[in-house]
């Protein structure tokens, strides 16, 4: 600036309205940004203006769920024909306006049964000739329960006005299907129709009754069955499995030759752990090392006599907990796994009612818990048996680094959690204080109590 001379006022630059840099990258790029919407929100980018028109229709992950508005009132039984329809019609605009030639994903999430076969199966074919590599029917999203033969059965082919064209998911790697009916042969089918599966889950299908799958062509590596009513037996085996969960009434279950497994997930109903669960497990016990197990019925339970499991080292036990009886029988499952790290236990007490007793005195195993870094116990209510088994492992477990305690209720009354009854608020924070009188004083030096 020149001596003496006045500075200039400064003037805002003006901003081109006209340019729309986010309009002018790559498609790539937008397709990138698109990706991590919800689904409805990028196709509502249309609107913005031409270059966005059909942006969305190359998306190769495709979720469609009802949006809040549906999910709302489909619930409605009078209503529910008429909001079924709207989502059909809803998942057909999406399928005609896409574009790309494969799909990654593909997700169907609302309450829709048999006689929605048509639009259904047409999806379906959509699916196959796009290549698709995740699939999922999740057609229990509003539901817990429904009638078997209500349920979609999931096709072996597909009838066209030309020809029957048989179901061949050759590119796929994952299946979900939940509120769908799989027979014995369409499972089958599956496996045999798609060389790249690695992941299938089956939830609530009425008609599986016996699951027989195995041979060392299969590529499959997580394989989960819930809530199959009508299964009577499972039989796995010579195929890399790494995880496996069941959960649904006691059946047969045999693990044959399963050298990757490092994951099992195990309830089988009300009847809970039974006895011979460990000689069903038997041939993969060396291998897992993820456990859980879900034990809902414990009267006539003995534990003294659990096969050593060598490599697990995550514990989770699942315990219908009631009238405050003792659980320090479960610690033989802990003891026998030699290499535990953590240890997580969930109480599903019956009733909060605290009474008062003297502790026990219960033949406990006497090896320590060498690795044993974190303990969790949800459910804590502060009674003498939630106390006796923390006591316990904070007496056995040299290694010991953390503590959690979560006093919240974990259980259920119906599709409503308990905690959310106004009742058990106090319930909570009764557990909440008796969690820190009965725990603080003897938490050893160096270990760290979190109570949530």
């Amino acid at each position: 600036m020149i001596v003496g001379m006045k500075p200039m006022p400064l003037v805002p630059r003006r901003v081109s309205r006209s340019k729309d840099f986010i309009s002018n990258m790559p498609d790539e790029i937008l397709l990138m940004i698109l990706s991590l919407m919800p689904l409805k929100d990028a196709v509502a980018t249309g609107i913005l203006s031409k270059r966005w028109i059909s942006v969305w229709c190359n998306l190769i992950h495709l979720s469609i769920d009802g949006g809040e508005r549906l999910d709302k009132i489909v619930m409605i039984p009078m209503l529910r024909d008429q909001v079924r329809s709207m989502y059909i019609k809803k998942v057909n605009s999406i399928i005609k306006h896409h574009n790309a030639p494969l799909l990654q994903e593909f997700r169907i999430c609302f309450d829709l049964d048999c006689r929605n076969k048509h639009a259904i199966d047409y999806w379906l074919h959509f699916a196959m000739k796009k290549k698709v590599q995740t699939l999922e029917l999740d057609f229990m999203y509003h539901l817990k329960y429904r009638m078997s033969d209500e349920y979609y059965d999931f096709p072996l082919h597909f009838l066209t006005k030309n020809a029957r064209i048989f179901l061949k998911l050759h590119y796929l790697r994952k299946l979900v299907l939940k509120g769908v009916n799989v027979r014995e042969a369409i499972l089958q089918n599956i496996l045999r129709t798609s060389p790249h599966l690695e992941t299938l889950f089956a939830h609530n299908s009425g008609f599986m009754a016996h699951v027989l799958v195995g041979g060392k062509a299969l590529k499959l590596k997580h394989f989960e069955i819930k809530g199959c009513s009508n299964i009577r037996s499972i039989y796995l085996y010579e195929f890399d499995l790494v995880s496996f969960t069941y959960k649904g009434p006691a059946i047969d279950l045999r693990l044959g030759h399963l050298p990757k497994m490092k994951e099992l997930d195990i309830c089988q109903g009300a009847e809970g752990l039974q006895n011979n669960i460990f000689r069903q497990i038997a041939s993969c016990v060396s291998y897992i090392q993820v456990l859980s197990l879900n034990i809902l019925q414990t009267e006539r339970l003995m534990l003294n006599s659990i096969p050593e499991l060598p490599n697990v080292k995550k514990l989770r036990l699942t315990i219908g907990a009631y009238n405050d009886k003792c659980l320090l029988r479960f610690t033989y499952i802990a003891n026998a796994c030699l290499s535990l790290e953590t240890f997580t236990i969930q109480l599903l007490w019956g009733s909060p009612i605290w009474r008062k007793r003297k502790a026990r005195h219960f033949s406990t195993p006497t090896r320590p818990y060498n690795n044993l870094c974190l303990l969790e116990l949800m459910g804590y209510y502060g009674r003498m048996s939630d106390f006796e088994l923390v006591a316990h492992i904070i007496e056995n477990a040299v290694a010991l680094k953390q503590i959690v305690i979560d006093p919240r209720c974990q259980g259920r009354i119906g599709n409503t959690p308990l905690l959310k009854l106004k009742k058990n608020l106090k319930i909570e924070e009764t557990a909440r204080t008796y969690a820190h009188s009965q725990l603080k004083s003897i938490t050893p030096q160096g270990v760290k109590l979190l109570i949530l």
